[in-house]
């Protein structure tokens, strides 16, 4: 019984890093791709804009964020195009 419960919370906790596999998703009626520019991610209206730092302050990109129920998609675009494209669960 407590390896069936190990092996469910290890695989738990695999769907949960997965979460920024994704490549694309769907903001209304678009459809944000990973490749993508970035303004076709502004143009979905992202509900908040966080500007990325290097360790030495430099910039490193912008995240936008995306509420939805009970969830939060953060794109991450570098250089005008999108990079990763992450889901995390509230």
């Amino acid at each position: 019984m407590r390896i069936m419960v190990l092996i469910l919370g290890l695989t738990i906790v695999g769907l949960v890093e997965a979460s920024c596999a994704l490549s694309s998703v769907r903001m209304g009626n678009a459809l944000i791709n990973v490749g993508d520019s970035e303004r076709r991610v502004i143009q979905a209206r992202p509900d908040r804009e966080i500007q990325l730092e290097t360790r030495e302050g430099g910039a490193a990109g912008i995240r936008f964020d995306f509420y939805q129920r009970d969830q939060t998609v953060q794109i991450h675009v570098r250089s005008g195009r999108v990079i990763r494209i992450c889901r995390v669960r509230n």
